[in-house]
């Protein structure tokens, strides 16, 4: 029992070290909260019940610098990223990826076709 026991705890404190050491090599990413909003052409829009869900997300990633915008859909549109309110970027694509090297608040703009979505991250 004892030698079972021994066991158990050797491999305890054989693998915390590594799982400490594979926490901290985790991106420093930060998520960007996107607001987003469906664009109804309709002459009489119908009231939805539960409100569409558009899979878009955006990253800042601090170690490198990139904020990357990911949609899971298919969907063309433009991409635009401002700093302090000035059009610093843009893209023609919404999988896209903007390289920051200056502090600001930036705020993203995407327009789609039938959505639109805007974030913002003050990075310091």
């Amino acid at each position: 029992m004892k030698k079972i026991l021994t066991l158990i705890l050797a491999s305890m404190a054989l693998s915390l070290p590594m799982t400490a050491q594979a926490a901290e090599d985790k991106p420093s990413s930060t998520p960007i909260t996107l607001d987003a909003h469906t664009e109804n052409s309709k002459p009489n829009p119908t009231v939805l019940r539960t409100p569409i869900r558009i899979s878009v997300e955006a990253w800042y990633d601090a170690s490198t610098n990139i904020i990357s915008i990911r949609y899971y859909g298919e969907a063309t549109g433009e991409v635009k990223l401002y700093r302090d309110g000035q059009l610093i970027d843009n893209s023609s694509e919404i999988n896209t990826i903007f390289y920051v090297s200056e502090s600001g608040f930036y705020t993203i703009e995407i327009n789609a076709e039938s959505w639109s979505a805007t974030g913002s991250i003050d990075i310091r």
